[in-house]
């Protein structure tokens, strides 16, 4: 393996803290047939509390007005396909 910007090898593992803050977001009415029983749900992109940016998704987010730029995320470890969040 190989860092994709300068190609150094000599890559370490990070441990995250699965905190961070919403950067932008998407609310999701017509999902894919792996969440077709979770619609509707926020596709976010989050902010990580250690640096650099993930992508993830937010369940039982029905509007634009149930979050916002800058709320507050955690990992939340589940059975669902995708990287879920949850606010607080």
């Amino acid at each position: 393996m190989a860092c994709p910007r300068c190609g150094k090898r000599d890559l370490a593992e990070l441990d995250l803290s699965g905190r961070g803050k919403v950067a932008a977001f998407s609310v999701q009415n017509v999902p894919s047939d792996e969440f077709l029983n979770d619609a509707p749900y926020a596709y976010v992109i989050i902010d990580l509390e250690e640096g650099g940016r993930m992508t993830g998704w937010v369940p039982g987010i029905a509007s634009a007005g149930d979050l916002a730029i800058g709320d507050t995320v955690h990992f939340v470890p589940g059975y669902r396909p995708g990287v879920q969040f949850q606010k607080g």
